[in-house]
């Protein structure tokens, strides 16, 4: 069970844009150097977190911004911009249980609905935590 690189790839840029996105042009290649990740990784990260709109892009060399406030900015939020159904796929089933067997029989409605309250519950805590949230942390570890 895990949530892809992409998504950390994603807060470490949104991250960068809050904190230099007043100090010059936030682009890709900027990003690129901080994350340590190929540019066009970025501007595949940057497009989907516009889709979604939570940056806001200027074409050319304009440079990218938050498009909300960063409270407003969840972590579910994040990653399903970037992997719309990561959240569905968290759990899989085994797909051939014997119908033979009672077990085999119950065991995907037994698991379906146990697996839809780990969905529900991992997606209520992925929105309790913001990008201020992760914001303050940050400025913590960074003032120590």
């Amino acid at each position: 069970m895990r949530i892809s690189t992409k998504c950390s790839i994603a807060i470490h840029c949104l991250l960068f844009v809050h904190e230099y996105g007043g100090e010059g042009k936030v682009t890709s290649d900027w990003m690129a150097r901080s994350t340590g990740c190929n540019p066009v990784v970025i501007r595949s990260t940057v497009s989907a977190l516009k889709k979604a709109g939570i940056l806001d892009v200027r074409p050319g060399t304009g440079g990218t911004r938050l498009a909300c406030p960063p409270e407003e900015i969840d972590l579910c939020r994040v990653f399903t911009a970037l992997e719309p159904d990561c959240l569905d796929k968290l759990v899989g089933l085994h797909p051939n249980p014997s119908r033979l067997c009672p077990v085999g029989r119950s065991i995907h409605g037994v698991l379906e609905s146990t697996y839809r309250k780990v969905h529900r519950d991992l997606q209520a805590s992925l929105r309790s935590i913001t990008l201020a949230d992760i914001l303050e942390e940050y400025h913590r570890a960074d003032g120590e």
